[in-house]
């Protein structure tokens, strides 16, 4: 009976002495980072190319930030064409005039749809984009076979009896035509989904994706024999690398 009371007391004076202990919890803050930048690699229906991209958050939810673009513009009728008239095959686009090189510069504003928080380490935000878009064009040199079996280097005209395809050695080297650029400002508007997956919260890994649409003053000359444009629509995917500050 002793050892009972005694085994009795002794739990007593064990759950009293534990009902003192306190735990003191204090569920960590999530940081909120001000500044993001990334740097990324973009494929469209139409070329590809390089952007960056720096802003700050205005709220938890929305960012606004600035974004510079690079990319090349195609247009749909082109295709290369192989020739065999040296002893190294040379591919060459046959019809093309002008190569478009576009610069794009806007605002981005990005609204949060899911945060980590809800995905794990997805974060879902839609994006919209639009500023002013300056598309670059320079002229087209190929080398042609003269009449005395010598090679020439000219700038295509397709109005020119001598610049037949049959005549076509290939391309003449990417410093032809530098001096002749011509310049076609204009707008553009891009909208889609980011989709961002990172572990660390300060990271930035995503994917974007969606549409895109440049519109100019007038046609832009890339294509002989064929009608040209002056609004390109295209579908894009930019993936992405950067960080939050």
């Amino acid at each position: 009976m002793k050892r009972i009371i005694t085994v009795v007391m002794l739990l007593f004076f064990v759950q009293s002495q534990a009902q003192d202990v306190r735990y003191d919890y204090v569920e960590d803050t999530p940081l909120r980072y001000t500044n993001e930048f990334a740097i990324g690699a973009t494929l469209h229906t139409s070329g590809w190319g390089f952007m960056f991209r720096k802003g700050k958050n205005l709220t938890v939810s929305k960012k606004r930030m600035f974004e510079v673009e690079v990319v090349s513009m195609k247009h749909p009728k082109e295709f290369k064409t192989v020739s065999y008239l040296s002893e190294r095959p040379k591919t060459f686009v046959f019809g093309k005039m002008n190569s478009l090189l576009v610069v794009h510069g806007g605002y981005c504003f990005e609204k949060v749809l899911f945060t980590k928080a809800e995905r794990k380490n997805f974060e879902i935000r839609w994006n919209s984009t639009g500023g002013l878009s300056l598309g670059i064009t320079k002229p087209v040199y190929l080398i042609f076979a003269s009449g005395n079996g010598l090679q020439i280097v000219e700038k295509y005209d397709p109005n020119n009896p001598a610049h037949d395809r049959d005549n076509v050695y290939g391309k003449a080297e990417f410093t032809r035509g530098l001096n002749e650029l011509k310049l076609y400002p204009g707008l553009h508007l891009k909208s889609g989904l980011m989709f961002e997956y990172n572990i660390l919260n300060d990271g930035v890994t995503a994917i974007e994706a969606g549409a895109m649409v440049d519109a100019y003053a007038k046609e832009i000359p890339i294509m002989a024999f064929t009608k040209n444009k002056q609004v390109f629509f295209n579908l894009y995917a930019t993936f992405m690398l950067g960080r939050k500050k």
